[in-house]
């Protein structure tokens, strides 16, 4: 579906955003941007109110945003909207709360930290006939249009690589970004790594496998197919540098679309492209997702880049390398803490994955 970079119609009349962190303050700030003045907006944080009021106010947005420790209320007029980008774990209740109301809802990723709770928000959004949308910002960033027409021409896909790292300390949109220590990097970025994926390649992902585990976990290789196609997904946190790299193989060339830094470029033979020649006039990614949401939102078309079931299948794959991550992490803890040594970076950061992990420890070590 196009961008339309002519108004967003039809839209809410308020939009809730519930979360208190970097990326809440980047996307409410884009709804300032995108929306009419007599759209309301309201910023809702349990934990961090105080420091988004003080970020609004020092953004000139005092007046245009309002600030609460509370969850959003609903009232009989309408149409509403929420867009959760809270924490990861947090992100199950949130949808609940607004989806209960038969509010539209968008779920940053991963829509719950299971798959039997992102199936179980599926279907309260069924029951309730609320408009349910997973947050899949790549798939509106028009270089992976252009890449994806270029794979196509290229002709039948052989392989399929992803490589995804973010350095130590970085600055994205004028603050430091920080990653949530208690989500494994592969619950993190496999939701952005598998939408790029669908994108590009027909089918869907199946069993994943672990084939590196690196740094306590910071760094990990997995191998999955998608459809028929072989892909090699490798990610790492702590790393020297930003990647966000897509390699295809299709017949007997090879295309690579680097997007590390925005718009990004794409490698075609010999030659390179502008990822997206259009990045500095038209809607950036997250403006065009927001856009499409209130959309449908306020009661206009459904736009498939939101569809539930792309954030669905995504958990289906993060379920499936829970299961072998856990035993490994595990195994590789005992064989760190029984070793002479002092603690490094690579047993900080199991150890703090572990401890604020949401699922069981482990008694091997206890």
């Amino acid at each position: 579906m196009a961008d339309k970079d002519d108004g967003i119609v039809p839209c809410p009349d308020s939009i809730a955003v519930v979360g208190g962190g970097r990326w809440a303050r980047v996307l409410t700030e884009v709804l300032c941007d995108l929306v009419p003045p007599s759209v309301g907006i309201s910023v809702h944080s349990t934990h961090n109110a105080e420091s988004m009021s003080a970020w609004a106010l020092a953004r000139g947005l005092g007046e245009r945003i309002e600030i609460s420790s509370t969850w959003p209320q609903f009232s009989a007029a309408g149409p509403h909207a929420v867009i959760v980008v809270n924490a990861a774990r947090d992100h199950e209740k949130a949808a609940e709360w607004a989806l209960s109301a038969g509010v539209p809802v968008l779920v940053e990723k991963p829509i719950a930290l299971t798959v039997a709770g992102s199936q179980r928000l599926a279907d309260l959004a069924h029951r309730r006939h609320a408009r349910f949308a997973a947050a899949h910002i790549f798939l509106f960033a028009r270089y992976l249009d252009r890449f994806s027409r270029l794979v196509a021409e290229a002709g039948r896909i052989r392989s399929l690589r992803v490589e995804w790292t973010d350095p130590r300390s970085e600055s994205r949109y004028g603050e430091h970004k920080r990653y949530d220590p208690s989500l494994p990097v592969f619950s993190d970025w496999l939701p952005h790594a598998l939408s790029i994926l669908g994108a590009l390649a027909p089918g869907s992902p199946g069993k994943c496998e672990i084939t590196k585990f690196l740094r306590g976990g910071a760094h990990l290789e997995l191998c999955l197919g998608f459809g028929y196609v072989p892909c090699r997904i490798q990610l790492a946190r702590n790393s020297d540098q930003r990647r966000r790299i897509v390699e295809v193989v299709a017949e007997q060339k090879v295309r690579q679309l680097d997007f590390s830094k925005e718009p990004g470029i794409i490698t075609r033979d010999s030659m390179t492209l502008v990822g997206d020649p259009d990045w500095e006039t038209k809607r950036r990614p997250a403006a065009s997702m927001l856009a499409a949401f209130l959309r449908w939102a306020g009661g206009g078309e459904h736009d498939s880049r939101l569809d539930a079931e792309i954030g669905l299948r995504a958990c289906r794959i993060i379920d499936q390398a829970m299961d072998e991550y856990r035993p490994v992490l595990t195994a590789w803890l005992v064989a760190k803490l029984a070793s002479p040594g002092p603690v490094d970076d690579d047993l900080r950061y199991a150890l703090s994955e572990m401890l604020q992990s949401s699922g069981p420890i482990s008694a091997n070590v206890i």
